[in-house]
């Protein structure tokens, strides 16, 4: 009698630790695996980025985003100095404005924390 309850605890035992370390590998692989994709979903994202570009990263339209600059650009005109996030910043390359993620992430703080 002993010798089968031996047997059985010993069975339930190795049952126990093959389940766990097949819960525990599941949970390691999704965990992984979800790593990858916002690291993917990130990826997509250039770090200097057309107006097209920044109005999907944005979510607004690019008319708007050429709204933005001329409304800025012309208070930027009347002012001798002002906060360096106070206005989008982007960069002017053969006529075509390019944004810095880094950048436009600072602004979209710095206006969130100034309203």
């Amino acid at each position: 009698m002993k010798q089968t309850t031996y047997l059985i605890s010993a069975f339930i035992l190795g049952l126990s630790i093959v389940i766990s370390a097949f819960i525990f590998s599941n949970t390691f692989s999704n965990s992984a695996s979800e790593g990858n994709n916002s690291q993917t979903i990130t990826n997509s994202i250039p770090d200097l980025m057309t107006k097209t570009e920044l109005s999907e990263y944005l979510q607004i339209s690019e008319q708007s985003i050429e709204n933005i600059i001329q409304k800025d650009d012309l208070e930027k005109a009347k002012l001798s100095s002002y906060d360096t996030y106070h206005f989008i910043p982007y960069l002017k390359i053969h006529n075509q404005e390019r944004f810095l993620k880094a950048e436009i992430d600072k602004w979209l703080q710095y206006k969130s924390e100034n309203r």
